[in-house]
């Protein structure tokens, strides 16, 4: 074998020319033995992988091998060569369509510039308001129907009217405006005026607050709506038992919801802070109460639980003799009166 330094391949020497020589070399690993890492090669023949890739090894870069089953689905979200679009498959289509007017079609007065301005400045015919100086056609003399009557239409009629004895100078001698008896009536005493009533009812009017003597003050001592500031000693309806609401709640309903609260507490246990004196003022009354519990014998043990019992038994005088067996029971030293012995031993 021999290894070639140059491009990297390993070669093999097969046959013999007879003095000891191979006669071919066969490269067998390296760069055209088999697939290299690195490099342009050509690879000839179908190759067949006996492991597929994962899903988790599909090509993400341009140089990366594509699964069939990854090819396949990317080509199943794309349209075929001959294909069709409907109008909302097309992005900004329909809003510019929307934005073009149809073949046949209309116009609202706003999509006219300037033309609602313009029938603004026209009188409709029912009713107009007419401003200005308006003028229209004379009508001839003697008309009488709903054409309209100019000025001049007007005064030629008084004129072939005739004044009569509606003339100013008859009624109105002083040429002041005014008909000469009403003139009279103006000098007329008000005693003088007969058949007046006793009395007139007032014209409709308004006055503001200043003009009614004493209504602002009667204002300024009721209490507004919103927020108001009361003084003294308001009183207010008593809210129903247990009621949780906007109601005004008084001192009636705050002592019920009280004596509620402590149900017939005694006096020595009806406030907070007698509360707290029986507690100790002890914040964590219940984690105290538990340890000190927690440091005393339990009663079904009678006794078992004890963590030094050599020391109580010392404490009690019992000393080793309590602990013997009733069957077996050894007396050192002292003296014995008055018991029935069974058994034992001394």
């Amino acid at each position: 074998m021999a290894h070639n330094e140059v491009d990297s391949t390993l070669y093999i020497g097969t046959g013999d020319d007879g003095t000891g020589n191979a006669t071919t070399i066969v490269p067998f690993a390296g760069s055209g033995a088999f697939m290299s890492l690195t490099g342009t090669q050509t690879v000839g023949g179908a190759k067949i992988f006996s492991t597929v890739p994962r899903s988790s090894q599909d090509a993400s870069a341009s140089a990366d091998l594509v699964r069939k089953a990854q090819f396949d689905a990317a080509l199943a979200g794309k349209a075929a060569t001959g294909h069709g679009h409907a109008i909302g498959d097309v992005s900004g289509l329909q809003t510019a369509l929307d934005g073009k007017a149809a073949a046949a079609h209309g116009y609202t007065i706003a999509d006219i510039t300037g033309l609602q301005t313009a029938l603004n400045g026209k009188a409709p015919l029912a009713s107009p308001a007419l401003t200005g100086t308006p003028s229209a056609p004379t009508a001839a003399a003697g008309t009488n129907t709903t054409q309209i009557a100019t000025t001049a239409f007007v005064k030629a009629e008084l004129a072939g009217f005739g004044a009569g004895d509606m003339l100013a100078a008859t009624y109105d001698t002083d040429g002041d405006g005014k008909v000469d008896a009403a003139e009279a009536a103006d000098n007329v005493p008000w005693a003088g005026v007969t058949g007046k009533p006793a009395s007139f009812p007032p014209s409709s009017h308004s006055h503001s607050i200043g003009q009614v003597t004493g209504l602002q003050a009667a204002l300024n001592a009721r209490a507004p709506l919103a927020s108001p500031s009361l003084t003294g000693t308001p009183t207010a309806p008593t809210a129903a038992a247990g009621s949780s609401t906007t109601q005004i709640a008084t001192t009636a309903f705050v002592k019920a919801a009280v004596d509620t609260l402590i149900s017939g507490a005694p006096g020595a246990l009806d406030t907070l802070n007698e509360l707290a004196g029986a507690l100790g003022d002890d914040p964590n009354f219940a984690t105290t109460v538990t340890n000190g519990l927690a440091g005393k014998l339990a009663r079904a043990s009678n006794l078992a639980d004890l963590p030094d019992k050599a020391a109580a038994r010392a404490n009690l005088g019992l000393g080793s003799m309590a602990t013997q067996s009733a069957g077996s029971v050894v007396i050192t030293g002292g003296s014995i009166t008055g018991i029935a012995l069974d058994g034992g031993t001394f």
